[in-house]
């Protein structure tokens, strides 16, 4: 099984190539190079790279800082900072035309492709000799670390050109020290990165990662699912929905571990699932298809829960495609911020927009979680506003064709979810139990998600299982 890389590891940055053309060794006498005045704005950063190893000279006393830093430096420097992980039994397939087995990046760009960092144009091209853009070195260099929550701040000026992509690597890299704008407030996504602006950014992530605890927390942009808080079970209240929600019908004595899952064998149906998102990076869909899973709730996209902008999930398309070609049922979950139904309404249409042409079985989810912290746009948004957002995605969904539910955990149903106004949908309960015992959640769920440190074959880490117990072909009529 391929390795998910270690990341922000200090001691991977001495192993990096130079970030140039075919390099001369710089020699340990040789600062400054006669083309990086002493006091230019990225001495400071050159100086440290050249000595970091992560960089050298292009020619004898050289440093080409006005020269472009291409995307095969790039995941070839990436590649050699991982330690140069063995690639012999992987089915590279090489599937760029323009990135031949025996290229001088090859390793590096197929190792990049395999581990999610960085995917080609079209298909087929990757584009080796192009030179990286500012939103491209973001979101690249963003995966690499993992996917890490940036916190939003003031908009560029050019805030609309940033790719959808590349929204977050930007919030991440901007609170991370890592890149900044340019003169008025300008971020310039399509502007090439140079050697010099590469020299401040990889200095400023090398001693970012020298500071980070040796195995640092990945926390997913935004985490989702979200622990729920009870992971405890725990006895239900006293019903105050009597006769206005169904009740949880299942028999505790039927629920049953088979082959590292959580199976039903009562009067109702049983498949095995998982939800993915960017936080479990490239998925081998074929190994999870072997492995005995049935379906998989795939992350569309997510609203920020500062600014609340609207992002497509880096891995959407590519966990769609792969998922379904590997022939398992697919749903969908869009994760909201929303703090009025003009903004779910605007969350349901995007997602409709994304979710187009793809063969959808199972549910299109509203997941809306509070955030709390002084920068939440959501942290005081009232239950009554989450369930009317709720009823407004919901609602547009199903005049889409396709089926809508909500999700949530016990402690959120009722405070943030007014199950009774949303009982025509079905409802997917996160609810982590001790050994996996059967939740004691007093009404009806369709979906259980019951564990948030599954693993599966093909995925690197941990990730969510889940347990339907409907079957929406049935449900449909079909």
């Amino acid at each position: 099984m391929r390795k998910s890389v270690p990341l922000l590891r200090a001691a991977a940055f001495m192993l990096a190539a130079a970030l140039s053309l075919p390099l001369v060794q710089a020699a340990e006498a040789a600062w400054p190079f006669s083309d990086v005045p002493a006091d230019a704005w990225y001495a400071p950063a050159a100086e440290y790279t050249v000595q970091h190893g992560l960089m050298a000279g292009t020619d004898p006393g050289l440093f080409s800082p006005d020269a472009v830093m291409t995307r095969g430096m790039l995941v070839t420097i990436l590649y050699r900072m991982a330690g140069s992980p063995s690639l012999e039994d992987e089915n590279l397939g090489y599937p760029f035309a323009d990135v031949p087995g025996d290229s001088w990046c090859a390793d590096g760009v197929y190792w990049a492709r395999l581990e999610g960092f960085a995917a080609g144009y079209g298909g087929d091209r990757f584009g080796p000799d192009d030179p990286v853009t500012r939103e491209q070195l973001s979101a690249i260099l963003w995966r690499y670390a993992g996917c890490p929550q940036g916190t939003e701040a003031e908009p560029f000026a050019d805030q609309a050109s940033i790719a959808s992509w590349a929204g977050d690597a930007v919030d991440w890299a901007r609170s991370a020290g890592l890149i900044a704008g340019k003169p008025g407030n300008l971020f310039d996504p399509a502007g090439q990165a140079t050697r010099a602006e590469g020299a401040v950014i990889l200095s400023h992530y090398h001693q970012l990662a020298a500071q980070a605890p040796e195995e640092p927390g990945t926390p997913e942009v935004p985490a989702v699912p979200e622990e729920p808080d009870d992971p405890i079970e725990a006895e239900p209240e006293p019903d105050p929905w009597e006769g206005l929600v169904a009740l949880n019908p299942y028999d505790r004595e039927a629920f049953v571990v088979e082959n590292g899952f959580l199976t039903y064998t009562g009067d109702a149906a049983s498949f095995v699932g998982i939800d993915v998102s960017a936080h479990q990076g490239l998925i081998d869909w074929d190994r999870v298809a072997a492995a005995g899973v049935d379906f998989a709730m795939i992350r569309a996209g997510y609203r920020g829960y500062t600014q609340g902008g609207i992002y497509q999930d880096p891995y959407f398309t590519y966990n769609i495609t792969h998922a379904l070609r590997a022939g398992l049922d697919v749903g969908i979950y869009f994760y909201s911020q929303a703090t009025a139904p003009e903004e779910a309404r605007e969350e349901a249409l995007q997602t409709l927009a994304w979710v187009e042409g793809y063969d959808i079985t199972y549910p299109v989810v509203f997941d809306w979680e509070r955030v709390s912290g002084e920068n939440s746009r959501t942290d005081q948004v009232s239950g009554q506003a989450i369930t009317a957002c709720a009823q407004v995605f919901c609602s547009l969904v199903e005049e889409a064709g396709y089926t809508a539910m909500t999700y949530g955990s016990p402690s959120k149903v009722g405070d943030d979810l007014d199950l009774p106004q949303l009982s025509q949908y079905g409802f997917w309960l996160a609810h982590y139990t001790i050994g996996w015992r059967p939740t004691g959640f007093a009404y009806h769920f369709d979906m259980w998600q019951y564990s948030s440190s599954g693993a599966v074959d093909g995925i690197d880490g941990r990730v969510d299982l889940n347990l339907c117990l409907t079957d929406w072909s049935a449900a449909r009529g079909e």
